[in-house]
């Protein structure tokens, strides 16, 4: 079977990627070192762009979310340590040496539709690279969806769950995951004021059917 790719927005090549399962801390080392430089170069161009962030951090937070930043706090090693019981599960996306994203699912979770076991995603995130900005396209895209697909199709194969997950979602990503078909609830109080979406059998089915070739 031929490794699947990822089509290079930059090049227009089509790019061999891999997709790792487990907390290995040599991908958590490499993904904060990764992010965190491209970090530090969004930042000098949000300041560079708007000068009035450098002074304020009002002005700054305001502009995080389209500079893509909207996580910008996050700090990877902290979860790796926080989240390393076997209710937890790490997945990783590689390709041309570098992080293009990682999930971390915990299970089980009641899905809120009948009761019955689904998985819970607790973060999802691309690389800062694979993020739109201004004057800038993103290297690769989808690497999010192929890792949400990676994970349903192992939560299925693999813990004998039925198909679905579920998610609180940041502002920013609600309309993704509309777009994906999810259902949407309240904001939940007890977890941020963050929107809570679900992904029904048939959605999470056909997403987990996407990495069948995986």
């Amino acid at each position: 079977m031929s490794e699947p790719t990822l089509k290079c927005r930059h090049t227009g090549q089509d790019v061999p990627y891999q997709i790792h399962q487990g907390l290995a801390p040599m991908y958590v080392f490499q993904l904060n070192e990764q992010w965190d430089a491209e970090k530090r170069q969004i930042l000098r161009q949000l300041m560079a762009d708007v000068p009035a962030a450098a002074d304020d951090p009002n002005v700054l937070f305001d502009q995080l979310p389209a500079y893509g930043l909207t996580d910008f706090h996050w700090s990877w090693l902290d979860k790796a340590f926080a989240f390393r019981s076997d209710d937890y599960h790490w997945f990783f996306l590689s390709a041309q040496g570098r992080i293009q994203a990682t999930c971390v699912i915990y299970h089980p979770k009641e899905s809120r539709l009948d009761g019955e076991r689904i998985f819970y995603i607790d973060y999802v995130a691309s690389a800062y690279w694979n993020r739109d900005r201004p004057n800038y396209v993103k290297q690769f895209g989808n690497v999010s969806r192929i890792l949400i697909a990676h994970a349903s199709h192992f939560a299925i194969n693999q813990l004998g769950y039925r198909p679905g997950f579920c998610l609180h979602s940041l502002p920013t990503a609600e309309g993704y995951y509309r777009y994906l078909g999810m259902i949407e609830y309240d904001a939940d109080a007890d977890k941020e004021n963050l929107r809570y979406f679900e992904a029904p059998p048939d959605i999470a089915g056909k997403l987990a059917g996407e990495a069948q070739h995986v």
